[in-house]
């Protein structure tokens, strides 16, 4: 079987981009062929799928309104290649793969959703509107399926678009232990042996909400407790958090890194002591979910696909949205009990090996695809 990942870009710092890179190894190993197809720069993740025998076409399209010019490379690649399935992620991934129906109708088509997008970012305006409606119709007529990464996903976009039956199949991750040398990533980032470290890696964004944290660690100070914080990522808040750490007082105790790539990232969780994720909106929670696998434990927003991924007080501890004072009591209780840390650490990994690792994930892929070309046979 022949199958055709089609995405917008191969950044290292986007979950789907991650998530890619992560199961189409595992997908090759249990027989499927695997190609991907990005539409345009950055590749960065190129080289990790290739190098595990991945092919990657980068069709260079010139900018994500190149309508006719996109639409044309992919159905060439379509037509040359001859694939069983299209599995498109992301918007302009989806968009372009509907818009090749018209012109090789064959191949059946699968569409990924991996975040709450309509939440986020509402369609308030008339171009949002129309673009929000295209989407649906395209989607309706233009696809065969859908999957969303959350049981949250797959709810919001069925609501928004007005798609039946979204599909949830889960994001995969490995199981891997590192050789990680503490010492020498405490000494990179300036932190003492004893020192409590805190991280929080992502996009530096808005609907991270990294105000709440910074909150919390100023309501912590009152105990007498002082975390190193170490926030790691890019994105437009960054001058703004920038100024909320200084006017807190917490430039001794906050690091502000910027992104690094996704290896270097799980050896500084596996050193640190818990990951906080105090998100708004999280469709899937890919950091809270690679924390986990390294047996590191984690507090955040009872929000989105994380439900689905943490069971509170079991394999990690949930907040309400918003709440500083919650967020301050849970991060106070990890660090006055390591025993409780080392717990959530232990059943967290537990968690991901048992629901969410590469292997359980990829055989629900194969039993996916295998039941679609089923139903094409049949009704041929």
């Amino acid at each position: 079987m022949k199958i055709l990942n089609v995405i917008d870009s191969l950044t290292q710092v986007g979950g789907a981009e991650q998530a890619l890179v992560n199961l189409l190894p595992a997908l090759q190993a249990r027989g499927l062929e695997c190609e991907v197809a990005v539409l345009w720069p950055p590749y960065t993740l190129a080289t990790e799928l290739e190098k595990n025998g991945i092919k990657v076409h980068r069709l260079d399209i010139p900018n994500r309104w190149a309508v006719i010019k996109g639409s044309i490379k992919l159905a060439e690649l379509l037509k040359k290649k001859k694939f069983d399935i299209i599995h498109a992620h992301l918007f302009f991934a989806e968009f372009y793969t509907a818009l090749t129906y018209p012109i090789v109708s064959s191949p059946r088509r699968v569409v990924s959703f991996h975040n709450l997008a309509y939440d986020t970012d509402p369609a308030d305006t008339n171009w949002k509107k129309i673009r929000k409606q295209m989407q649906s119709f395209l989607l309706r007529y233009g696809t065969n399926s859908q999957i969303g990464v959350s049981t949250a996903v797959a709810e919001h976009y069925s609501a928004n678009l007005n798609l039946q039956n979204v599909k949830v199949i889960h994001n995969a991750f490995p199981i891997q232990n590192l050789a990680c040398e503490d010492k020498k990533i405490r000494e990179h980032y300036a932190i003492a042996d004893n020192e409590f470290i805190i991280i929080m890696p992502g996009r530096l964004s808005p609907e991270k909400n990294h105000k709440i944290l910074l909150q919390a660690l100023t309501i912590i100070k009152q105990k007498k407790l002082y975390p190193r914080l170490l926030i790691v990522g890019d994105g437009p808040l960054r001058d703004s958090i920038q100024k909320k750490i200084v006017k807190a007082q917490l430039s001794e105790q906050v690091i502000l890194h910027h992104g690094i790539p996704n290896h270097e990232l799980k050896a500084i969780m596996q050193v640190a002591d818990v990951l906080v994720m105090p998100s708004i909106s999280e469709g899937f929670g890919l950091v809270h979910a690679e924390a986990m696998s390294v047996s590191t434990s984690v507090i955040a927003t009872r929000v989105g696909g994380v439900i689905d991924l943490i069971e509170d007080g079991i394999s990690g501890l949930l907040f309400p949205s918003g709440d500083a004072a919650s967020l301050a009591d849970k991060i106070a209780q990890l660090m006055t009990n390591p025993k409780l840390r080392e717990q959530l650490g232990q059943y967290g990994r537990k968690r991901i090996e048992t629901c969410f690792s590469v292997d359980v994930i990829a055989n629900k892929y194969v039993d996916y695809y295998n039941n679609i070309i089923r139903n094409i046979k049949c009704v041929e």
